[in-house]
């Protein structure tokens, strides 16, 4: 699982390319395969619960894998990175998710913005490497994603 924590180190320089300028937090928890959701207790017996969760309480157990939380004061976002994904495919992945959450922030700001156009770029994978690019003409703008 260690390549897809590298991707998420990455999370910093795919959030700067979007341009947010404010302070935000980046956490990554990795979620080791073989975790198991903690076994439901037995109803109507004892007075004792206990449960293992990653993550904050009132969220349900996480799947293997790795995921970035990105938080900008009160809203957030987190992106599951599965063990299954190859670096590149997680890079995009999480460059994609991470642009939808910014332009719902920014409510609708084109980020990145594609060179002459209205519309934001994409995130895509260009010869081998993440690349932001043209929705509309790929080879218009090409951009180094991370």
């Amino acid at each position: 699982m260690e390549p897809l924590y590298l991707v998420a180190g990455q999370a910093e320089a795919v959030v700067n390319s979007l341009g947010l300028t404010d302070a935000y937090r980046i956490d990554v928890v990795t979620v080791p395969i073989g975790h198991c959701a903690p076994p439901s207790p037995p109803t109507g017996t004892g007075v004792y619960r206990s449960s293992l969760s990653f993550g904050p309480p009132d969220e349900p157990p996480l799947d293997p894998g790795v995921y970035v939380v990105v938080e900008l004061g009160d809203d957030g976002t987190r992106i599951q990175l599965t063990p299954e994904m190859q670096p590149l495919d997680a890079l995009v992945h999480l460059a994609d998710r991470l642009q939808d959450w910014v332009i719902e922030l920014t409510h609708g700001a084109a980020r990145p913005r594609c060179p002459g156009h209205a519309h934001p770029m994409r995130a895509s994978v260009v010869g081998g490497s993440a690349a932001w690019t043209c929705p509309a003409r790929p080879d218009h703008a090409i951009a180094s994603i991370g």
